[in-house]
């Protein structure tokens, strides 16, 4: 409950957007071996990050229900810190996600999934993301595109003196 109150008062509006960066994949398909790397500068080590991936599928090719990450972030000196993120894309059956107008075929969905809610950096400075898929297929057909999102926000502590 306490989680639940203090979610629902993070304010995001305004602050700026560290990364928002979108990969296309030819023939809609995503090589296991073949990561997308991410570079970007953090301006400051104490604020708090939200990280949400975007994919944009092809339900008709899509074989896997969910989608296995491997994330691996670079720092500014040389450390490595590596974690998985699993995007959910099916539901009791059904696929999540929207289908967005205007698309060749019903079947592509636009799913969005927060992976760190409240992430911090280390140190400011540049840093690089590297993030594969690491289903068991060499080439995973279906994903047409990955969004890497990374917002500034802010956690309302005030909640707790409630």
């Amino acid at each position: 409950m306490l989680l639940s109150l203090l979610s629902l008062n993070i304010a995001c509006s305004g602050d700026p957007t560290l990364v928002d960066d979108t990969r296309t994949f030819a023939n809609n398909t995503w090589n296991r071996f073949t990561p997308e790397v991410f570079e970007f500068s953090v301006p400051n080590a104490d604020d708090f990050y939200r990280i949400d991936f975007e994919l944009v599928v092809d339900t008709a090719l899509m074989r896997n229900p969910q989608l296995p990450l491997t994330v691996n972030l670079y720092s500014p000196d040389g450390e490595r810190r590596m974690f998985y993120a699993y995007v959910n894309m099916v539901e009791n059956g059904r696929w999540k996600g929207i289908v967005t107008p205007g698309r060749d075929r019903d079947g592509i969905r636009t799913l969005t999934q927060n992976i760190r809610p409240f992430f911090t950096f280390n140190a400011k400075g540049d840093y690089r993301m590297e993030i594969a898929q690491a289903t068991s297929q060499y080439d995973l057909e279906g994903v047409r595109s990955f969004r890497l999102n990374v917002l500034r926000t802010e956690v309302d502590y005030s909640i707790l003196d409630k």
